[in-house]
Protein backbone atom coordinates (compact mmCIF):
# COMPACT_ATOMS: atom_id res chain seq x y z
CA UNK A 1 0.00 0.00 0.00
CA UNK A 2 1.71 3.20 -0.95
CA UNK A 3 1.96 6.14 1.04
CA UNK A 4 -1.26 8.00 -0.49
CA UNK A 5 -3.54 4.87 0.01
CA UNK A 6 -2.50 5.23 3.53
CA UNK A 7 -3.07 8.33 3.91
CA UNK A 8 -6.59 8.11 2.26
CA UNK A 9 -7.68 5.10 4.40
CA UNK A 10 -6.33 7.11 7.78
CA UNK A 11 -8.48 10.29 6.14
CA UNK A 12 -11.73 8.17 5.77
CA UNK A 13 -11.55 6.39 9.19
CA UNK A 14 -10.92 9.66 10.95
CA UNK A 15 -14.00 10.63 9.30
CA UNK A 16 -15.78 7.94 10.63
CA UNK A 17 -14.23 8.16 14.15
CA UNK A 18 -15.08 11.77 13.94
CA UNK A 19 -18.99 11.36 12.70
CA UNK A 20 -19.47 8.55 14.90
CA UNK A 21 -18.56 10.75 17.88
CA UNK A 22 -20.96 13.28 16.19
CA UNK A 23 -23.61 11.02 15.75
CA UNK A 24 -23.03 9.78 19.66
CA UNK A 25 -23.10 13.45 21.22
CA UNK A 26 -26.15 14.07 19.06
CA UNK A 27 -28.27 11.27 20.42
CA UNK A 28 -27.04 11.76 23.73
CA UNK A 29 -28.19 15.83 23.24
CA UNK A 30 -31.63 14.75 22.34
CA UNK A 31 -32.70 16.35 25.36
CA UNK A 32 -35.69 18.72 26.05
CA UNK A 33 -34.36 22.32 25.99
CA UNK A 34 -34.96 23.90 29.52
CA UNK A 35 -34.41 26.97 30.51
CA UNK A 36 -36.09 27.40 34.31
CA UNK A 37 -35.24 27.00 37.04
CA UNK A 38 -35.86 23.24 39.08
CA UNK A 39 -38.45 24.03 41.54
CA UNK A 40 -39.39 22.30 44.42
CA UNK A 41 -42.85 21.23 45.57
CA UNK A 42 -43.94 22.95 48.20
CA UNK A 43 -44.02 20.66 50.74
CA UNK A 44 -45.78 17.01 50.87
CA UNK A 45 -48.97 15.80 52.38
CA UNK A 46 -48.72 13.46 55.09
CA UNK A 47 -51.49 10.85 54.92
CA UNK A 48 -50.60 9.53 58.62
CA UNK A 49 -52.39 6.00 57.28
CA UNK A 50 -51.65 3.57 59.97
CA UNK A 51 -51.37 -0.25 59.21
CA UNK A 52 -52.39 -3.13 61.08
CA UNK A 53 -50.21 -5.78 62.65
CA UNK A 54 -49.78 -7.95 59.83
CA UNK A 55 -49.18 -5.77 56.99
CA UNK A 56 -45.67 -5.01 55.93
CA UNK A 57 -42.55 -5.90 53.34
CA UNK A 58 -42.32 -4.05 50.14
CA UNK A 59 -45.24 -3.55 48.08
CA UNK A 60 -45.50 -4.82 45.20
CA UNK A 61 -48.56 -3.62 43.10
CA UNK A 62 -51.15 -0.99 44.17
CA UNK A 63 -54.09 0.27 42.05
CA UNK A 64 -56.22 3.31 42.92
CA UNK A 65 -60.14 2.86 42.43
CA UNK A 66 -62.40 5.22 41.87
CA UNK A 67 -60.14 8.04 43.57
CA UNK A 68 -61.02 6.60 46.89
CA UNK A 69 -59.83 3.49 47.73
CA UNK A 70 -55.98 1.85 47.17
CA UNK A 71 -55.64 -1.86 46.21
CA UNK A 72 -52.49 -3.11 47.69
CA UNK A 73 -50.03 -6.52 47.15
CA UNK A 74 -47.64 -6.16 49.61
CA UNK A 75 -44.67 -9.18 50.81
CA UNK A 76 -47.06 -9.35 53.63
CA UNK A 77 -49.36 -11.08 54.06
CA UNK A 78 -48.55 -12.49 50.88
CA UNK A 79 -51.83 -13.76 49.80
CA UNK A 80 -54.24 -11.07 50.85
CA UNK A 81 -54.97 -7.34 49.03
CA UNK A 82 -55.49 -5.21 51.24
CA UNK A 83 -57.55 -1.72 50.73
CA UNK A 84 -57.07 1.43 52.04
CA UNK A 85 -59.64 3.88 52.04
CA UNK A 86 -57.66 7.13 51.17
CA UNK A 87 -60.35 10.14 51.95
CA UNK A 88 -60.71 8.30 55.51
CA UNK A 89 -56.80 7.56 55.73
CA UNK A 90 -57.39 4.07 57.44
CA UNK A 91 -57.71 0.50 55.94
CA UNK A 92 -61.03 -0.69 55.25
CA UNK A 93 -60.95 -4.61 54.35
CA UNK A 94 -59.05 -7.30 52.21
CA UNK A 95 -59.58 -9.63 49.52
CA UNK A 96 -58.12 -12.85 50.10
CA UNK A 97 -56.07 -14.93 47.55
CA UNK A 98 -56.34 -18.86 46.66
CA UNK A 99 -52.89 -20.45 46.87
CA UNK A 100 -54.17 -22.81 44.61
CA UNK A 101 -54.17 -20.27 42.17
CA UNK A 102 -52.15 -18.11 42.94
CA UNK A 103 -48.00 -18.53 43.35
CA UNK A 104 -47.09 -15.14 43.88
CA UNK A 105 -49.14 -12.50 42.83
CA UNK A 106 -47.45 -9.78 41.42
CA UNK A 107 -50.59 -7.07 39.54
CA UNK A 108 -53.61 -5.94 40.78
CA UNK A 109 -56.04 -3.92 38.31
CA UNK A 110 -59.41 -3.10 39.83
CA UNK A 111 -62.23 -2.79 37.40
CA UNK A 112 -65.13 -2.85 39.87
CA UNK A 113 -65.63 -4.18 43.48
CA UNK A 114 -66.53 -7.31 42.34
CA UNK A 115 -64.13 -7.63 38.76
CA UNK A 116 -60.72 -7.79 40.21
CA UNK A 117 -57.55 -8.75 37.45
CA UNK A 118 -54.53 -9.98 39.72
CA UNK A 119 -51.52 -11.46 37.70
CA UNK A 120 -48.88 -13.81 38.86
CA UNK A 121 -45.32 -13.57 38.43
CA UNK A 122 -43.97 -17.14 38.29
CA UNK A 123 -45.87 -17.52 35.20
CA UNK A 124 -47.73 -15.17 32.82
CA UNK A 125 -51.66 -15.40 34.24
CA UNK A 126 -53.84 -12.99 35.10
CA UNK A 127 -57.13 -13.96 36.65
CA UNK A 128 -60.35 -12.47 37.19
CA UNK A 129 -61.61 -12.44 41.16
CA UNK A 130 -64.40 -11.68 43.15
CA UNK A 131 -64.66 -9.07 46.36
CA UNK A 132 -64.69 -12.86 48.32
CA UNK A 133 -61.17 -13.90 46.40
CA UNK A 134 -63.57 -16.49 44.23
CA UNK A 135 -61.55 -17.15 40.79
CA UNK A 136 -64.16 -16.14 37.99
CA UNK A 137 -61.66 -17.04 35.14
CA UNK A 138 -58.15 -17.36 33.88
CA UNK A 139 -56.37 -16.00 31.07
CA UNK A 140 -52.82 -17.75 30.11
CA UNK A 141 -50.48 -15.41 28.16
CA UNK A 142 -47.99 -17.65 27.64
CA UNK A 143 -46.53 -18.44 24.10
CA UNK A 144 -43.87 -20.09 23.12
CA UNK A 145 -43.64 -18.44 19.51
CA UNK A 146 -45.07 -15.00 20.30
CA UNK A 147 -42.16 -13.37 18.42
CA UNK A 148 -39.37 -14.75 16.18
CA UNK A 149 -36.39 -15.92 18.62
CA UNK A 150 -33.35 -17.71 17.82
CA UNK A 151 -33.26 -21.67 17.80
CA UNK A 152 -31.78 -21.68 21.98
CA UNK A 153 -34.35 -19.54 22.83
CA UNK A 154 -38.52 -18.92 23.34
CA UNK A 155 -40.83 -15.68 23.94
CA UNK A 156 -40.37 -15.49 27.44
CA UNK A 157 -41.49 -12.66 29.17
CA UNK A 158 -42.94 -12.25 32.70
CA UNK A 159 -45.54 -10.09 34.73
CA UNK A 160 -43.04 -9.34 37.63
CA UNK A 161 -43.76 -6.04 39.42
CA UNK A 162 -41.56 -2.75 38.97
CA UNK A 163 -41.99 0.19 37.54
CA UNK A 164 -45.55 0.97 36.40
CA UNK A 165 -48.45 -1.43 35.60
CA UNK A 166 -47.72 -4.81 34.64
CA UNK A 167 -51.10 -4.88 32.67
CA UNK A 168 -53.67 -2.41 31.68
CA UNK A 169 -57.02 -3.62 30.99
CA UNK A 170 -58.89 -1.65 28.45
CA UNK A 171 -62.89 -1.86 28.53
CA UNK A 172 -63.82 -0.22 24.92
CA UNK A 173 -61.44 -3.44 23.25
CA UNK A 174 -61.84 -6.29 26.19
CA UNK A 175 -58.18 -6.69 26.15
CA UNK A 176 -55.10 -6.27 28.21
CA UNK A 177 -52.32 -3.94 27.51
CA UNK A 178 -48.80 -5.61 28.40
CA UNK A 179 -45.47 -4.38 28.74
CA UNK A 180 -43.28 -7.59 27.48
CA UNK A 181 -40.92 -7.65 30.39
CA UNK A 182 -38.03 -9.90 28.52
CA UNK A 183 -37.01 -12.05 31.58
CA UNK A 184 -33.18 -12.79 29.45
CA UNK A 185 -33.01 -10.49 26.63
CA UNK A 186 -29.16 -9.88 27.82
CA UNK A 187 -28.60 -13.27 26.91
CA UNK A 188 -29.58 -12.43 23.26
CA UNK A 189 -27.10 -9.84 22.40
CA UNK A 190 -27.59 -9.41 18.74
CA UNK A 191 -31.52 -10.50 18.67
CA UNK A 192 -32.43 -8.23 21.79
CA UNK A 193 -32.97 -4.93 18.87
CA UNK A 194 -35.91 -7.05 17.59
CA UNK A 195 -37.50 -8.03 20.54
CA UNK A 196 -41.22 -6.39 21.18
CA UNK A 197 -41.95 -4.19 23.59
CA UNK A 198 -45.86 -4.42 23.59
CA UNK A 199 -48.61 -6.86 23.46
CA UNK A 200 -52.29 -6.61 23.13
CA UNK A 201 -54.36 -9.64 24.29
CA UNK A 202 -57.85 -10.16 23.93
CA UNK A 203 -59.82 -11.70 26.66
CA UNK A 204 -62.11 -12.97 23.74
CA UNK A 205 -60.24 -14.59 21.89
CA UNK A 206 -57.92 -15.43 24.48
CA UNK A 207 -54.72 -14.78 22.28
CA UNK A 208 -52.12 -11.83 21.45
CA UNK A 209 -53.94 -9.86 18.76
CA UNK A 210 -50.56 -8.64 18.00
CA UNK A 211 -47.56 -7.30 19.24
CA UNK A 212 -45.40 -4.22 18.82
CA UNK A 213 -43.11 -1.71 19.74
CA UNK A 214 -39.47 -1.89 20.15
CA UNK A 215 -37.00 -1.78 23.17
CA UNK A 216 -34.95 1.47 22.62
CA UNK A 217 -31.20 2.53 23.67
CA UNK A 218 -29.02 0.97 25.28
CA UNK A 219 -31.59 -2.02 25.67
CA UNK A 220 -31.50 -2.89 21.96
CA UNK A 221 -27.49 -1.83 21.94
CA UNK A 222 -25.15 -5.14 20.46
CA UNK A 223 -23.15 -4.53 23.32
CA UNK A 224 -23.81 -7.27 26.17
CA UNK A 225 -24.86 -4.54 28.62
CA UNK A 226 -27.21 -5.62 31.71
CA UNK A 227 -29.28 -4.03 34.15
CA UNK A 228 -31.41 -5.43 37.12
CA UNK A 229 -34.71 -6.73 36.57
CA UNK A 230 -36.32 -3.93 37.64
CA UNK A 231 -35.01 -1.41 35.45
CA UNK A 232 -35.08 -3.58 32.24
CA UNK A 233 -38.12 -3.26 31.16
CA UNK A 234 -40.46 -0.95 28.99
CA UNK A 235 -42.84 1.41 31.47
CA UNK A 236 -46.36 2.08 29.43
CA UNK A 237 -49.02 4.38 29.95
CA UNK A 238 -51.99 4.61 28.06
CA UNK A 239 -54.22 8.07 27.60
CA UNK A 240 -56.76 8.04 25.00
CA UNK A 241 -55.21 6.21 21.78
CA UNK A 242 -52.19 6.57 22.68
CA UNK A 243 -49.47 4.71 24.35
CA UNK A 244 -45.91 6.39 25.89
CA UNK A 245 -43.31 4.16 26.67
CA UNK A 246 -40.30 4.88 29.04
CA UNK A 247 -37.49 3.09 30.11
CA UNK A 248 -35.36 3.56 33.45
CA UNK A 249 -32.09 4.13 31.85
CA UNK A 250 -33.09 5.78 28.25
CA UNK A 251 -33.63 9.57 28.51
CA UNK A 252 -36.18 9.44 25.24
CA UNK A 253 -39.64 8.78 25.48
CA UNK A 254 -41.41 6.55 22.40
CA UNK A 255 -45.34 6.76 21.46
CA UNK A 256 -47.17 4.54 19.83
CA UNK A 257 -50.92 4.13 18.89
CA UNK A 258 -53.12 1.96 20.39
CA UNK A 259 -53.14 -0.18 17.17
CA UNK A 260 -49.34 -0.21 16.94
CA UNK A 261 -48.15 2.21 14.75
CA UNK A 262 -45.08 4.42 15.97
CA UNK A 263 -45.73 8.05 16.61
CA UNK A 264 -42.64 9.64 17.81
CA UNK A 265 -40.01 9.94 20.01
CA UNK A 266 -39.83 12.69 22.08
CA UNK A 267 -37.09 13.93 25.14
CA UNK A 268 -37.81 13.09 28.00
CA UNK A 269 -34.90 14.33 30.46
CA UNK A 270 -32.98 17.46 30.69
CA UNK A 271 -29.15 17.79 30.64
CA UNK A 272 -28.54 17.88 34.46
CA UNK A 273 -29.82 14.46 34.77
CA UNK A 274 -27.07 11.99 34.78
CA UNK A 275 -28.02 8.32 34.50
CA UNK A 276 -25.88 5.56 35.93
CA UNK A 277 -23.63 3.03 33.72
CA UNK A 278 -24.59 -0.38 32.61
CA UNK A 279 -23.38 -3.71 33.93
CA UNK A 280 -21.89 -6.19 31.23
CA UNK A 281 -23.55 -9.82 30.85
CA UNK A 282 -21.49 -12.72 31.00
CA UNK A 283 -23.21 -16.22 31.61
CA UNK A 284 -19.97 -17.80 33.11
CA UNK A 285 -19.58 -14.80 35.35
CA UNK A 286 -22.90 -13.31 36.50
CA UNK A 287 -22.34 -9.85 37.92
CA UNK A 288 -24.43 -10.50 41.24
CA UNK A 289 -23.14 -7.91 43.66
CA UNK A 290 -23.34 -5.36 40.24
CA UNK A 291 -27.39 -6.27 40.42
CA UNK A 292 -27.46 -6.52 44.19
CA UNK A 293 -25.88 -2.98 44.79
CA UNK A 294 -27.16 -1.24 41.29
CA UNK A 295 -29.28 0.76 43.25
CA UNK A 296 -26.79 1.80 45.69
CA UNK A 297 -24.79 3.71 43.45
CA UNK A 298 -26.75 4.94 39.84
CA UNK A 299 -29.28 7.14 39.32
CA UNK A 300 -32.29 6.43 36.78
CA UNK A 301 -36.06 6.63 35.98
CA UNK A 302 -38.55 5.28 37.79
CA UNK A 303 -42.43 5.58 37.51
CA UNK A 304 -44.01 7.11 34.59
CA UNK A 305 -47.53 8.12 34.82
CA UNK A 306 -50.65 10.24 33.63
CA UNK A 307 -52.41 12.67 36.72
CA UNK A 308 -55.85 12.56 35.20
CA UNK A 309 -56.84 15.74 38.07
CA UNK A 310 -53.87 17.75 36.32
CA UNK A 311 -53.84 16.23 32.62
CA UNK A 312 -50.23 15.99 32.97
CA UNK A 313 -47.50 13.37 32.60
CA UNK A 314 -45.14 12.60 35.24
CA UNK A 315 -41.74 11.18 35.18
CA UNK A 316 -40.16 10.44 37.94
CA UNK A 317 -35.85 10.50 38.25
CA UNK A 318 -34.14 8.86 41.33
CA UNK A 319 -31.06 10.87 41.43
CA UNK A 320 -27.94 9.84 43.12
CA UNK A 321 -25.64 11.80 45.28
CA UNK A 322 -21.90 9.99 45.28
CA UNK A 323 -19.81 10.17 48.31
CA UNK A 324 -16.09 9.33 48.31
CA UNK A 325 -16.54 5.29 47.54
CA UNK A 326 -19.11 5.44 44.72
CA UNK A 327 -21.89 4.57 46.68
CA UNK A 328 -25.24 6.88 46.87
CA UNK A 329 -24.94 8.99 49.82
CA UNK A 330 -28.27 10.02 49.35
CA UNK A 331 -31.33 10.37 47.09
CA UNK A 332 -33.62 12.56 45.43
CA UNK A 333 -36.53 12.67 43.47
CA UNK A 334 -37.58 14.77 40.87
CA UNK A 335 -40.90 14.91 39.17
CA UNK A 336 -40.39 15.50 35.16
CA UNK A 337 -44.27 17.20 34.38
CA UNK A 338 -45.18 16.87 30.63
CA UNK A 339 -48.05 18.50 29.01
CA UNK A 340 -50.87 15.95 27.17
CA UNK A 341 -49.31 16.08 24.22
CA UNK A 342 -45.71 15.20 26.02
CA UNK A 343 -43.66 18.60 26.17
CA UNK A 344 -42.30 19.41 29.19
CA UNK A 345 -43.58 21.63 30.99
CA UNK A 346 -41.67 22.05 34.46
CA UNK A 347 -39.41 19.96 36.78
CA UNK A 348 -39.88 19.82 40.58
CA UNK A 349 -38.16 18.34 43.29
CA UNK A 350 -39.01 16.96 46.67
CA UNK A 351 -37.90 18.39 49.56
CA UNK A 352 -36.89 14.98 51.33
CA UNK A 353 -33.47 13.82 51.22
CA UNK A 354 -33.62 10.28 51.27
CA UNK A 355 -30.85 7.63 52.38
CA UNK A 356 -28.52 6.57 49.91
CA UNK A 357 -29.88 2.78 49.48
CA UNK A 358 -33.95 4.52 49.75
CA UNK A 359 -36.23 2.92 46.82
CA UNK A 360 -39.00 4.57 45.58
CA UNK A 361 -42.31 3.89 43.64
CA UNK A 362 -45.05 6.51 42.67
CA UNK A 363 -48.70 6.25 42.22
CA UNK A 364 -50.76 8.85 40.26
CA UNK A 365 -53.85 10.32 42.76
CA UNK A 366 -56.37 13.17 42.13
CA UNK A 367 -54.11 15.92 41.38
CA UNK A 368 -50.56 14.59 41.72
CA UNK A 369 -48.79 11.46 43.05
CA UNK A 370 -48.64 9.31 46.03
CA UNK A 371 -44.84 8.26 46.68
CA UNK A 372 -43.96 5.02 48.22
CA UNK A 373 -40.48 4.70 49.58
CA UNK A 374 -38.90 1.71 50.84
CA UNK A 375 -35.97 1.77 53.12
CA UNK A 376 -34.72 -1.34 55.61
CA UNK A 377 -36.58 0.95 58.36
CA UNK A 378 -39.77 0.64 57.18
CA UNK A 379 -40.85 -2.84 56.54
CA UNK A 380 -43.41 -2.89 58.73
CA UNK A 381 -44.76 1.01 57.93
CA UNK A 382 -47.38 2.19 55.04
CA UNK A 383 -44.81 3.59 52.90
CA UNK A 384 -47.67 5.25 50.83
CA UNK A 385 -48.48 8.02 53.21
CA UNK A 386 -46.55 11.32 51.35
CA UNK A 387 -48.77 13.22 48.69
CA UNK A 388 -47.71 15.43 46.35
CA UNK A 389 -50.01 18.09 44.44
CA UNK A 390 -48.72 19.07 40.85
CA UNK A 391 -51.14 22.15 41.28
CA UNK A 392 -49.13 23.43 44.67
Amino acid sequence: MNLRRIHFVFFVFTCCILSACQFEKSEKAQLCQFDSSVASFERSENLEIIPPDDFGGTIRSSFIFQDTLIYILADKPRFDIKIVDLRNRQFVGEVPLDPNFFDSPAGVQVISKDSIFVSDFNFPTIRLINSQGEVLNTYNLYEEDLWEMPKEGFANFGLYGGFGLGFQYIPERNSFLVPLRQMDQWYFVKEKKNFPAIGEYSLETQDFVRVFGKYEGLYASEENFLFPFYLSHPILERVDNRIILSFSMDPNLYIYSLDGEFIEKKCGSIAEFELGEPLRYDMNDYDSDGIMNFNKGNSYFGDFFYVKGAEQFVRVYWKCEKGKEGECKSKQAFALIFDRDVNLVEVRKTKEIFEGDAFSYQVPYQNGFLSKLATRESDDQFILNLYYRLDK
